[in-house]
């Protein structure tokens, strides 16, 4: 009895900590939108359909989703991209080359050419960095093109995202994330809080089931180690707080 009491509790447990971990995945760390208004491209069997899907994660990562109804034309070479369409009209963009607009690229969509064939149609997701020095919120467009080829094949339309539509963006958080860095991230004995806000800066370090463990608050140097010898190897949450703004982040301790 005592063995199946030990199991049946930590069961409770875990599923505590996939449960709560799951809501703060859910509550922070992504922003999604669909795609819409394909059927841009002459040639009706290049025209895109299904479900497209677009989802900005909280580590600066953009998420293309094509549903498992999505279907298109087979081609040697048929790429996504998010573009910024920066005023063009459709029009323009129908023959405006790929390469010659801002764009993120997440991989082929379909390849008859490729060894094994990548069929277009069904269910893909692809997940890239944002380059640096670019804003998600600029983005407005999901493009199809063929490379190879250099032919434009199809483009969809979505709500950019902003601080109106996606607590992820911001402004006091953006603003603060970027003054305020930490680093390694994953982390061995100890990060340091590069702080180029001169202002105030606290960092507290939680347990995923909200436990703070660790708590620095109100300095002002540039640079701040804080010593995580203490922490048990495993995944934290990192709020750092200045001026009233805050930002949460995942911690991994090695």
């Amino acid at each position: 009895m005592i063995k199946y009491s030990f199991q049946k509790t930590s069961m409770k447990n875990i599923l505590l900590v996939l449960i709560l971990f799951s809501a703060y995945q859910i509550s922070y760390s992504q922003c999604s939108t669909t795609a819409t208004n394909f059927g841009n491209n002459t040639v009706g069997s290049y025209e895109v359909t299904g479900d497209v899907t677009v989802t900005y994660n909280a580590n600066n990562t953009v998420t293309l989703d094509l549903g498992s109804n999505f279907m298109t034309a087979s081609g040697p070479d048929i790429r996504a991209y998010l573009i910024n369409s920066n005023g063009l009209s459709d029009s323009a963009l129908q023959s405006t080359p790929v390469t010659s607009l801002i764009n993120i690229e997440f991989g082929l969509v379909g390849c008859t050419g490729c060894t094994p064939a990548i069929p277009a149609n069904g269910a893909k997701s692809f997940t890239v960095a944002i380059p640096n020095g670019q804003d998600i919120r600029d983005y407005d467009k999901v493009f199809f093109y063929c490379l190879e080829f250099n032919a434009f094949w199809d483009f969809g339309s979505f709500t950019s995202f902003s601080n109106l539509n996606c607590n992820l963006l911001s402004i006091n958080d953006i603003e603060l994330e970027a003054l305020v860095k930490v680093y390694p991230n994953p982390a061995s004995d100890k990060i340091t809080i590069d702080n180029s806000t001169q202002l105030p800066v606290s960092v507290s370090i939680f347990s995923i089931l909200g436990k703070e463990i660790l708590k620095t608050e109100n300095f002002s140097i540039s640079n701040k180690k804080i010593n995580l010898s203490s922490l048990k190897a495993g995944v934290y949450l990192l709020r750092v707080t200045s001026d009233n703004k805050t930002y949460t982040s995942r911690l991994i301790k090695q």
